[in-house]
């Protein structure tokens, strides 16, 4: 307790001497500022002409941009993603290929599915052979066409993928042939620039040789370097003949594969011819009972039921194939090729960017002088200084019971795409425009606690006149006076002291008018409103 009294007493002591020091000084400048104006203790103000101007009533609110089309796509089936090129920023179009899941595993399923077919199909055929013995022979023949048949009809099939994918196969290898005999012929030719270089430089120094300019190994490097590159011209020569020789292989080869896939066709489509006729002949002499005719639609209801499911398998596969379903821009990538991907959750997202929408919620009150189709002025914090404006092209009509506001949006072009969805700025509805002969600074109107309103006119002798007025519409720059105050007087917007009415005032300059403010600042004071 005596330590904190030995330093507390001195500490109240410096404090009451500061505090005496301040009041002290203050007190001289007062009287020096009396001084100075003669001991006039009029109070400065600082006034505003009313003028007659038209006032613009707005709805003002905030603002956020939304694309119109967001999209976020996601494939159909599970699986791993084997493509996906697009990346954030990316425009795509309308049915363009986006991502592709491996379709391995459905692949498998396919194959399960036509062995289904072919076992449903088999025992078509045991039933069939298990007939009346009448019917066995003719049936059982009919089956063997049908498999011949079909047997013949796959064969065919074969040859001919086969072939295409040889005869494709061939021209690739024909391809890349002309392609390595353009690329020795590319080298030959450099090459042979190289020499011609090198055989003029060596002339060059054969000359200065000759001259006496330069020494005999160096004409003896320049030789060597020709005769060295002599050999290279030869053996890109020797590249050019034997890229050349490749390509007449090729060529060669292609015929063969050509001549022999044409001879395969051709036999594998008589093969089929030969059993088509064979099962026209067995199914002429074919005989039926009502039971045998049921059994056997009963046994191809199951083979077109295998085959449904086949060919679901099959379309499967292609919802492997994702694409776009609108015109836009990727703004959202969250897998990468490699990943597993499943059905509802999101690969990429697209939005449509040509123009958006500008959203914002307005007061209910609004809604009396809101219609679809009025102009609205657009500011955006991201983009300072600029102003865009667009109808209202939605108004809902139902308000936020929570809230009591309802939603409006703004249609918007953006084909340079300067717009982004997320950006927050504000919208300003004009909702009535009014010409007011009488328009005074917010600052000059003083309304009582009971509602009254009045302002301080300053006339040409400089006395202050308190009057209360009438107020009509408002905007953010002034308010509308209907009585109380005459087109062009003077009203009071700023004083650091309570006026009263008939009180003799001072006009402050601009630049009294900052000193005061400071000196007000400095004694803690608050102007004063009238």
């Amino acid at each position: 307790m005596k330590r904190f009294l030995l330093w507390a007493i001195p500490v109240a002591i410096l404090l009451g001497l500061v505090v005496w020091r301040f009041e002290g000084r203050s007190t001289a400048q007062k009287a020096m500022s009396g001084q100075k104006k003669g001991g006039n203790n009029t109070p400065s103000v600082s006034v505003s002409n009313v003028v007659a101007r038209t006032i613009v009533e707005d709805v003002q609110s905030v603002a956020n941009v939304e694309s119109p089309f967001k999209v976020e796509i996601s494939p159909k089936i599970s699986g791993r993603i084997a493509f996906l090129q697009a990346r954030e920023g990316d425009a795509v179009t309308a049915g363009q290929v986006l991502l592709q899941i491996d379709p391995s595993d459905l692949q498998g399923a396919v194959l399960q599915q036509q062995a289904n077919v072919a076992e449903a199909r088999a025992r078509l055929s045991q039933a069939k052979m298990t007939q009346q013995s009448t019917t066995v022979g003719v049936t059982s023949q009919i089956q063997q066409q049908e498999a011949i048949l079909q047997s013949a009809r796959a064969t065919l099939n074969q040859v001919q993928q086969n072939y295409s994918a040889q005869l494709a196969g061939a021209q690739a290898q024909i391809t890349s042939a002309q392609s390595a005999v353009a690329n020795a012929v590319a080298n030959k030719e450099k090459e042979s620039a190289s020499l011609r270089n090198a055989q003029s430089k060596y002339e060059r120094s054969l000359t200065l040789y000759k001259q006496g300019f330069i020494a005999a190994q160096d004409l003896d490097d320049a030789r060597t370097a020709v005769d060295v590159q002599k050999s290279v011209v030869d053996a890109s020569e020797k590249q050019v003949e034997s890229a050349n020789s490749q390509v007449d292989v090729q060529k060669q080869n292609a015929s063969i594969v050509r001549q022999k896939g044409l001879a395969d066709i051709a036999a594998g489509k008589a093969s089929v011819s030969a059993a088509q006729a064979a099962l026209r002949t067995a199914q002429a002499n074919r005989s039926q009972t009502p039971a045998y005719q049921e059994n056997l639609a009963a046994l191809q209801s199951q083979v077109d039921a295998a085959l449904a499911q086949l060919n679901q398998s099959q379309a499967r596969i292609a919802d492997t194939t994702v694409k776009s379903p609108i015109a836009g821009t990727i703004t959202a990538r969250k897998a990468d090729p490699g990943a597993l991907a499943s059905p509802g959750s999101p690969v990429l997202e697209v939005q449509f960017l040509d123009w958006i929408y500008v959203t914002a919620t307005l007061p209910l009150e609004s809604g009396s002088v809101i219609r679809a189709g009025d102009d609205v002025n657009i500011t955006l914090d991201a983009l300072p200084g600029k102003t865009y404006t667009g109808p209202i092209t939605n108004l809902n009509a139902v308000a936020d019971p929570q809230s009591r506001q309802f939603g409006i949006k703004v249609r918007v072009s953006n084909l340079q795409h300067v717009l982004r969805p997320g950006m927050y700025g504000h919208v300003s509805i004009i909702t009535r425009t009014i010409p007011a002969k009488v328009v005074a600074p917010r600052e000059a109107i003083h309304t009582a606690d009971d509602g009254t309103s009045t302002v301080v006119v300053v006339d040409d002798k400089s006395v202050a006149h308190i009057r209360t007025v009438t107020l009509g519409a408002r905007d953010s720059k002034g308010v509308q006076v209907l009585t109380g105050v005459n087109p062009g007087e003077n009203v009071v917007v700023l004083t650091f002291n309570q006026l009263k009415d008939n009180q003799k005032v001072r006009l402050s300059s601009p630049t009294e008018q900052a000193g005061s403010g400071t000196k007000s600042g400095r004694k803690g004071k608050k102007p004063t409103k009238q």
